[in-house]
């Protein structure tokens, strides 16, 4: 059980839906903006089976809160529940809570660094408990910047691609398993993420064999 709920853990480490702008360029600098009432539409693909397909949407309120010394900006989902994003001069969080056991495990996710050089990489270690400690390493990457990119109908520039890997040394101590992971996220200037594809497999040899290839896209926007 404690190897399957690790599973599960990891899957959810690139599950963002991917604030509270501390810096003084204008929000059209940014890459996400706050402004309450500004909705993004998404569509989530599963492309091993469309079953588990869905939509959501997302609602900047007006309501902030604090984490970790941040102050978060309050975002609604449409999928329950809220996301909690941060802006810090260049650098964009988001927290996660994944249920780990009897309480839930807040995670914060630094997910972008919009004035970072393409090939520029940071890393963030998480020490979970799943009974028995285990870190999961989730490094992002700036794959490459300056970028048009068309999603559905709308064309993108100035994109920031992010790549990002996950390593989790206690799965692969284990014979016969492996963790392989490729993900890209893609963000915009002012709407923040308009794209991410994201490949992950998880095979532990008797306990958990989970593959996810999904594909999110922003279909529509209201940005205030």
């Amino acid at each position: 059980m404690k190897k399957l709920l690790f599973g599960s853990a990891i899957l959810s480490l690139f599950l963002f839906s991917c604030s509270k702008d501390d810096s003084t360029p204008s929000p059209a600098e940014k890459y996400m903006s706050i402004t309450a009432g500004s909705t993004w539409n998404y569509s989530v693909t599963d492309l091993i089976t469309a079953a588990n397909s869905y939509t959501y949407t997302q609602t900047s309120t007006n309501r902030d809160t604090t984490a970790g010394g941040k102050t978060y900006h309050v975002f609604t989902n449409s999928s329950g529940g809220n996301d909690y994003y941060s802006i810090t001069g260049n650098d964009y969080y988001t927290l996660q809570t994944l249920p780990l056991g009897v309480t839930d495990t807040i995670l914060e996710n630094l997910y972008l660094k919009d004035n970072a050089a393409t090939g520029n990489s940071w890393s963030q270690t998480y020490s979970l408990n799943f009974g028995i400690p285990v870190d999961v390493t989730v490094t992002n990457k700036i794959n490459a910047s300056g970028l048009s990119k068309t999603v559905g109908s709308t064309a993108y520039s100035n994109v920031i691609d992010v790549v990002t890997t996950i390593s989790a040394p206690a799965i692969l101590a284990i014979p016969g398993s492996s963790l392989t992971t490729d993900i890209h996220s893609y963000y915009a200037p002012k709407v923040g993420m308009i794209q991410t594809d994201a490949k992950v497999d998880i095979v532990v040899t008797g306990f958990i064999d989970q593959h996810v290839n999904t594909q999110t896209k922003l279909t529509s926007a209201t940005i205030l």
